[in-house]
């Protein structure tokens, strides 16, 4: 999934932000975050499911911004759900997310 290059839309980041975020992360681990924070939390299926990549591909960029202290994950039954912490909605935030 290629990163906006449009003009701005009421309500969403404006694209160069968001391929600052994207440079600043990887592109994966920002739509990974972005999306994170879109569905206010996101196991690792509806992650592959949005975003098209691999369990495999999200568990390992999930573990990446876990470790950064970006999101938390905690084990739902046999689910994993996945939430922004406080710096990743500041990161999201200094980057025009909300």
């Amino acid at each position: 999934m290629p990163l906006p290059r449009s003009s701005p839309v009421p309500g969403r980041p404006e694209p160069a932000r968001v391929r600052a975020l994207a440079a600043l992360l990887g592109s994966t681990r920002a739509r990974i975050l972005l999306r994170i924070a879109v569905l206010e939390a996101a196991t690792t299926s509806e992650l592959v499911q949005e975003l098209g990549v691999s369990a495999a591909t999200v568990s390992h960029h999930t573990g990446v911004l876990r470790r950064s202290g970006l999101i938390s994950t905690v084990r739902d039954g046999v689910s994993v759900r996945h939430a922004l912490t406080p710096l990743g909605q500041s990161v999201l935030g200094a980057h025009g997310v909300r």
